[in-house]
């Protein structure tokens, strides 16, 4: 038994589980809890023997995580609008987005996307008019706001394009200054 601090044994005493704590090889608990993670004054002292490297090692990993679930999240949105099936094979097979300048940076243009279909056709994707469909205006929000995170977290170079294939949710990035 692991005794911490200011703790004692009582000798024929029944006690009741506490829940798991911080130990000094890790975190016992099966789940971390956010609020925790992003309390400074709970979180910076269990760090600060950390080396810088340690500490952007963990950053980069909850950053990828987070940029993974966008993505997914983004892939989803665009098969969703893009349903559109012939056969056994849906007939939207790429997502294909341009930069656009905006002030002095460059971003993915939430405006105007291009859809390649499987017979080789492209064509601009055709947001439905204001107020024609509430439910549309929800996700198109959203839509924005992931798009905006992705050219945040990428920062596309003016002239490259992003591609999303609909089938493999593969995004690659394509242009005389691709990524």
């Amino acid at each position: 038994m692991n005794l911490y601090p200011n703790e004692s044994i009582d000798v024929g005493v029944t006690r009741t589980p506490t829940p798991a704590r911080y130990a000094p090889g890790g975190i016992t608990s099966t789940r971390l809890d956010p609020a925790f993670l992003t309390d400074e004054e709970r979180v910076l002292p269990l760090v600060t023997d950390w080396t810088r490297e340690e500490l952007h090692s963990t950053a980069v990993l909850f950053s990828r995580e987070a940029a993974r679930r966008d993505d997914a999240e983004l892939l989803a949105l665009l098969r969703e609008w893009n349903a559109t099936w012939d056969g056994p094979d849906p007939d939207a097979v790429k997502a294909e987005f341009v930069t656009d300048p905006n002030g002095n940076s460059v971003r993915w243009s939430e405006d105007a996307y291009y859809v390649h279909h499987a017979d080789g056709s492209v064509h601009e994707f055709e947001f439905p008019a204001e107020g024609e469909d509430d439910g549309f205006a929800v996700q198109d929000e959203r839509f924005r706001e992931l798009l905006a995170t992705r050219s945040g977290d990428d920062r596309p170079a003016h002239g490259a394009h992003l591609f999303v294939d609909l089938r493999t949710g593969v995004f690659t990035v394509e242009g005389p200054h691709a990524l």
